[in-house]
């Protein structure tokens, strides 16, 4: 068995990274023939290249018609890619590669199986377009959580999807000391109460709605609550807008991008992931209870799935202050190594790699 999987993001690319790095790794230690197909400047490309370089091809996914002699160009460099190592099945990971791989497909009257992963919370649409992409071009499709699932519309596409939850690498993400380095020069003192998200610091991400809460604690306990967010920090105004209006400027800090979070990891007393949108699963949040961190989680999407909620975790409604303020009042009662040891616990019996390898491979079988 051939197995190309595609990836149009051009950057950092997130989730999908992980997803995919996780996936081509663990399809490889199987014996099994995989390659990747992504753009050159991605993190993905670049990361693989270095012990893969065989196996990883440049190509570009564009999605907007106006691009067409560029779709054009790509769609021949995969027709050579999928030709010259024999691809039985190519697994696309968003609607842009999802687009050229069907094209190719269909112009070239190539036979490979199309598998989609579906990264996403948004609803399919439906129309003629959708109909033929998730239709004759989806083999089977894979969803993340539960929520994706229950928001197909379709039963003929309910009948070819199945969910796979994100696995981790508990190998890595393993507890740890509180790093004293970064308790130092984030001027963390042993009393304060540190939140940390490794989920990015995007607004969708739901951060804003954590640092407004805290904003309106009462002075003891608000000079104590510190939220850490790891990755570049916002544009000026959104820190205006979201920090110093509630004068929490010491409260809160942006590391900057960090390629090994688990330092950062280290020093929390407990993580969050606040989605307001585009979330689904969130590798973040099970890497979090991986290192023994209960994490807070909004409702949105499938982040709820995670946690048992009072027992490794806690689910707030999402945009919710009021709700996310109430938590934080309570904060001091709570016996947080409890919730460390069940969160860690979790971890081992449901995220792991194996069964996330061993349910994708049965797709493929």
């Amino acid at each position: 068995m051939n197995i190309l999987y595609t990836n149009f993001h051009p950057g950092n690319g997130g989730g999908h990274t992980t997803y995919l790095t996780y996936l081509f790794n663990g399809v490889i230690s199987q014996g099994i023939n995989a390659f990747i197909a992504a753009p050159k400047v991605s993190k993905l490309n670049q990361d693989l290249k270095k012990n893969h370089s065989n196996r990883v091809f440049d190509l570009d996914f564009p999605g907007k018609p106006k691009e067409i002699v560029n779709i054009i160009k790509n769609i021949k460099k995969l027709k050579a890619v999928i030709i010259k190592n024999n691809i039985d099945i190519v697994h696309v990971n968003g609607t842009p590669d999802h687009k050229v791989v069907m094209l190719c497909k269909w112009f070239y009257k190539l036979n490979f199986r199309i598998i989609r992963t579906k990264h996403d919370s948004f609803k399919i649409k439906q129309n003629w377009f959708a109909n033929k992409l998730y239709g004759k071009y989806t083999d089977q499709m894979i969803v993340v959580s539960n929520f994706q699932y229950s928001h197909i519309i379709t039963s003929e596409l309910q009948k070819k999807t199945v969910v796979i939850h994100n696995g981790i690498d508990l190998d890595y993400f393993q507890p740890r000391e509180k790093s004293k380095v970064l308790m130092k020069q984030f001027n963390i003192q042993d009393d304060d109460i540190v939140f940390v998200s490794v989920a990015g610091t995007a607004l969708h991400k739901g951060w804003q709605f954590l640092v407004e809460a805290a904003s309106s604690l009462d002075d003891g306990l608000r000079n104590r609550v510190k939220i850490i967010l790891v990755g570049n920090s916002p544009k000026n105004e959104i820190i205006e807008q979201y920090i110093n209006q509630f004068n929490m400027q010491d409260n809160v800090t942006f590391t900057g991008f960090m390629d090994d979070v688990r330092e950062a990891i280290s020093i929390a007393d407990m993580g969050f992931v606040l989605s307001v949108g585009v979330e689904t699963i969130s590798f973040a949040c099970r890497e979090m209870m991986a290192m023994g961190k209960p994490v807070l989680v909004s409702n949105y999407a499938g982040l709820s799935e995670n946690i048992n909620n009072n027992q490794d975790g806690w689910v707030v409604k999402q945009k919710s202050t009021i709700q996310t303020q109430k938590f934080l009042q309570r904060i001091e009662e709570l016996d947080l190594s409890e919730f460390s040891n069940l969160a860690n616990k979790k971890s081992k019996q449901e995220f792991g790699l194996k069964h996330f390898i061993d349910k994708t491979l049965e797709i493929y079988s």
